[in-house]
């Protein structure tokens, strides 16, 4: 008969996520893990094979996020209201720890053809997310929310060198200027 499990995969997985942001996709190992969860290694191989497999689950699980967001979110075809839906999106990234852990993720996106589908699936539902929110005129929404995510990603980026204010404050200074500059007539208030 099987013993029980103590840990569901999804305590296990939430556990494996701190570690890997922390100490990155190179650096973590199944043994951090295990004690992060206060497990053994060994069970933890059984159950998930190896790090490969966790860091995996951990991106897919991330994406599913991601989903679920912009599927439960109401998009109306306002700039005020791409402007709020934009500034919720910003707010939610100070909350992560160890944001810097993401540029680590970024690079195994790039390298494991399944990572980079799921970071490819993730960009495009937050692309699609802002061009729905775009007014039709007087900018195609499809160009211009590509825009607007540049304008994102490259905030994230800066900031992640200049450490200049907090993450969200930051980013939402750099998103409202270039909204600011494609959509002169409108007021974006910080």
């Amino acid at each position: 008969m099987p013993r029980p499990k103590l840990h569901s995969d999804a305590e296990i997985l939430q556990k494996a996520k701190a570690v890997l942001l922390r100490e990155g996709p190179v650096d973590f190992t199944l043994s951090d893990v295990a004690e992060a969860v206060g497990m053994s290694r060994a069970a933890l191989i059984q159950r998930f094979q190896d790090k490969a497999t966790i860091h995996r689950r951990i991106m897919e699980e991330m994406t599913e996020e991601v989903r679920a967001f912009f599927a439960a979110s109401h998009a109306e075809r306002d700039l005020q209201s791409l402007w709020v839906f934009l500034k919720d999106m910003i707010d939610g990234m100070d909350a992560e720890v160890g944001s810097e852990g993401y540029l680590l993720l970024f690079w195994g996106d790039i390298i494991d053809p399944h990572l980079r589908a799921l970071a490819l699936e993730r960009n495009e539902l937050v692309r699609k997310a802002i061009e729905q929110r775009l007014p039709l005129r007087p900018h195609d929404p499809e160009r211009m929310s590509g825009l607007i995510q540049s304008a994102l990603q490259g905030a994230y980026m800066r900031w992640m060198v200049s450490r200049e204010g907090t993450l969200s404050a930051f980013m939402r200074e750099e998103v409202r200027e270039i909204l600011t500059v494609l959509y002169p007539e409108e007021r974006f208030q910080p």
